[in-house]
């Protein structure tokens, strides 16, 4: 493993940072918040006009959800990183 101190340090404090902002992130889309609703995948108009409004509502809250899910996935990999950084860091202090 040839991560020096500062490299290990960088990668503790963008995995902790990282992880913080994808779980904020991913409960305003568990909430719906409505200033992210630009940030849903979007879906073409052929799709949303066959639709009537319970489906077309019922996909906006599909949609938030699965938002919400791959940010908890992406935190959650963040925070893979950041521990792999502490201990890095703590192998290094005790060399």
């Amino acid at each position: 493993m040839c991560v020096g101190p500062k490299c290990a340090g960088c990668l503790f404090f963008m995995g902790a940072w990282g992880t913080i902002f994808m779980a904020i992130l991913g409960g305003l889309f568990y909430n719906q918040s409505v200033g992210l609703f630009d940030d849903l995948p979007e879906m073409s108009f052929n799709d949303i006009a066959s639709m009537d409004w319970p489906d077309r509502k019922q996909a906006i809250v599909d949609a938030y959800n699965q938002n919400a899910y791959n940010s908890w996935i992406a935190a959650g990999a963040n925070l893979v990183v950041a521990v792999y950084g502490m201990l890095r860091i703590c192998c290094l202090a005790r060399a």
